[in-house]
């Protein structure tokens, strides 16, 4: 599950989705890069999901995204 929409830059925003959902066998990334860990990444650690954050994920994909761009 990735949560690729505005949800979480914001202190008092709602969960994405209901966090009862979340189950161990998920990997939950959220995109929101710069703001470490994110309610959702919290609300995931605690139902035994692996995680990636923002940053890790844009990582993961830099080489990918200069590649499209500079062609």
């Amino acid at each position: 599950m990735f949560n690729a929409t505005p949800m979480g830059l914001a202190e008092d925003d709602p969960l994405p989705v209901p966090g009862e959902l979340l189950d161990p066998s998920m990997f939950v990334g959220d995109v929101i890069a710069g703001h470490g860990v994110t309610p959702l990444l919290i609300a995931a650690h605690s139902a035994g999901c692996k995680t990636a954050n923002g940053i890790q994920m844009v990582d993961a994909v830099q080489e990918m995204m200069l590649d499209f761009l500079l062609r």
